[in-house]
């Protein structure tokens, strides 16, 4: 019989539910911060039930088994009936929904990988046409590039290009570590929703030589258009992954 961890429901190490985002979406990063990328629950083993976890959170069983069914859409748990919800192998890739504004960084750390930044060069840049096609304004911008690896292997290679009145660039040079998107999270409603697209490339050039790999290698571009609550452009963002790495996920529904 697969055992199932002993639950303490005033375990300290449960992290405090925040109230920005909807319940089961903070439970589910709970579970998943506190049982399965902590190691607290082995791969094969048996999470705690539905109504221990529901007692736990103070949530009801509805909430809890959404929570669950997240976990088992990123492939972190299978979920069987009438024996629970048990932990799968820690996957390799770093998986990304498509539906949330959350750094490359960010996404990493919850599936369980370390990931670094290494190159980084952040410059002031134009204002020429091309950018001020694109912020629709004309005024200086700061562009910071860098890539990311995971392990010994380089994964990403990022560039995002800042206008000076949305963050200067001596705060950029001061307070970035590893991600752009997340000092414009930090600045309240900066970054409010992206638009985004992703479109399948082969190396070359200047990608190829930043990431080392050979040429027509397949890469996944990202390239993303980061907006304020106004709608106004608050960043422009390039990105080059490795498809070995990134795992994008996008739920599809049926129409009514």
């Amino acid at each position: 019989m697969v055992s199932t961890p002993s639950l303490d429901v005033s375990d300290s190490s449960v992290s405090r539910i925040r109230s920005r985002r909807p319940l089961q979406a903070e439970i589910k990063d709970a579970i998943l911060r506190e049982y399965i990328l902590s190691g607290k629950v082995e791969p094969g083993k048996r999470l705690p039930s539905e109504t221990e976890l529901a007692n736990l959170f103070s949530a009801s069983r509805v909430t809890i088994r959404t929570a669950l069914q997240g976990l088992k859409d990123q492939g972190y748990i299978h979920i069987m009936r009438g024996s629970g919800s048990h932990v799968l192998p820690r996957p390799e890739s770093i998986y990304s929904g498509l539906d949330r504004l959350c750094s490359f960084d960010a996404f990493a750390d919850q599936s369980g990988q370390q990931i670094l930044t290494e190159d980084v060069e952040i410059s002031r840049v134009g204002p020429d046409d091309a950018l001020v096609s694109i912020f629709e304004r004309r005024e200086p911008v700061t562009k910071v590039s860098r890539i990311k690896v995971v392990g010994a292997k380089k994964v990403a290679l990022i560039i995002d290009y800042v206008p000076e009145s949305v963050l200067t660039h001596e705060v950029i040079e001061r307070k970035f570590n590893g991600s752009v998107l997340d000092l414009l999270l930090e600045q309240g409603d900066a970054a409010e929703y992206a638009d985004c697209t992703i479109t399948p490339v082969v190396a070359g050039g200047d990608v190829q030589r930043a990431l080392d790999i050979a040429a027509g290698s397949p890469l996944l571009q990202l390239s993303e258009l980061t907006r304020n609550c106004s709608g106004v452009i608050t960043n422009r963002s390039e990105a080059w992954l490795s498809p070995d790495t990134f795992t994008f996920q996008l739920r599809r529904r049926r129409e009514d």
